[in-house]
């Protein structure tokens, strides 16, 4: 994978914090919306969404089998390899997927 630009890390974690206030803002997923109330829950979901658009696009770090999961499309291995807070945050990050552009 090629490296991040100077930055870039930084500003794809901040579209995806932003992402994160728009979702719970909408108030549609009242489960991700309880799991995000906590600044550690957000930040690990911030960071677990960073993982998924890098993976997605090639950039930094490979992501972990959680990510690349997402990432295939796969549900039956997302679901089996998400943790307590993902399991909850799994249509964020399929929202997050298909409508964030490329931040470089």
């Amino acid at each position: 994978m090629p490296a991040f630009t100077e930055g870039q890390e930084e500003r794809i974690q901040q579209a995806v914090r932003t992402r994160v206030e728009e979702y719970v803002s909408q108030g549609r997923d009242v489960a991700f919306s309880l799991v995000a109330s906590t600044p550690d829950n957000r930040d690990h979901i911030v960071r677990i969404g960073t993982s998924i658009l890098c993976t997605r696009w090639g950039v930094g770090y490979p992501g972990g089998s959680f990510a690349q999961a997402i990432v295939d499309n796969n549900l039956s291995e997302a679901f089996g390899r998400a943790d307590e807070i993902n399991v909850n945050a799994i249509r964020f990050y399929v929202t997050l997927l298909y409508n964030q552009s490329y931040v470089s």
